[in-house]
C-alpha cells in the first residue's frame, strides 16, 4: 500500500499549536537576525539557496507532565542548522557566531504565544558534514520546549466557570477576598 501523495495545490492546513509556534518562531528569528538571509521550517534542500541560512524544524516529541486542564503536554526536540559559504573567510567562526546570536535568541523565549513554557536545555556544535551543503559550514543548535496541546477543559462539571475561587493562607477568609482567584487565571 503506497502512502498518497500531497501536493501544493491543496489547501492549507488548518491553524494549529504547532503552524502557529512555527511561525511565530519563524518572524522571531527573521526579525532578531537580520544577517541571515533564508529562515525557514523544514526546509527543502535547493541549489541557490540563500546564505546564510537558518534552517530548523521539530525533530522529536516525548510526553511532559500534564497541567491537568485537559490540554496534552509535550516536550517538544527543535534543532536548527546554521549555514555559511564555506568559501567566507572564517567561516566556520561566522557560523559560530551566528549560532551563539539564535542561543541568545533563545534564551527564555516563549515566542508571543501562551501555549509555551520558555526554551530549555539549549545547546549548539559543529554540524556534522551532509554531503548536499559541501560548500557549507554549519552549526547546529538543539534546544527543549513545552508545548501545550488542546483546548482547557472546564474541570468541575456542577460549577459554571467562575463560581468556583481559591484563597491561600494567610490571605484567605473574611476582609482577604480580593485575594481569591479563579482556577483559570492560575494556570
Amino acid at each position: 500500500m503506497s502512502e498518497q501523495q500531497t501536493s501544493s495545490s491543496e489547501p492549507a492546513p488548518v491553524p494549529t499549536e504547532l503552524s502557529v509556534l512555527h511561525d511565530a518562531m519563524t518572524a522571531a528569528m527573521k526579525a532578531a537576525l537580520p544577517q541571515i538571509e533564508h529562515v525557514e521550517a523544514y526546509p527543502v534542500l535547493k541549489e541557490g539557496m540563500k546564505l546564510p541560512a537558518l534552517l530548523y524544524a521539530m525533530t522529536g516529541v516525548a510526553p511532559a507532565t500534564k497541567p491537568g486542564d485537559g490540554r496534552l503536554c509535550v516536550k517538544a526536540t527543535f534543532e536548527a542548522c546554521i549555514l555559511v559559504e564555506s568559501k567566507r573567510k572564517m567561516a566556520p567562526l561566522q557560523a559560530a557566531v551566528l549560532a551563539a546570536k539564535l542561543m541568545q535568541l533563545l534564551d527564555e523565549q516563549y515566542w508571543d504565544v501562551d501555549f509555551v513554557d520558555q526554551v530549555r536545555d539549549v545547546q549548539a556544535m559543529p554540524s556534522e558534514i551532509i554531503p548536499e551543503l559541501a560548500r557549507c559550514t554549519g552549526w547546529s543548535v538543539l534546544w527543549h520546549q513545552d508545548i501545550y496541546l488542546g483546548d482547557t477543559a472546564w474541570p468541575w462539571e456542577h460549577e459554571p466557570p467562575g463560581s468556583l475561587l481559591f484563597a491561600f493562607d494567610p490571605d484567605a477568609g473574611p476582609g482577604n477576598e480580593h485575594h481569591y482567584q479563579a482556577p483559570e487565571a492560575m494556570t
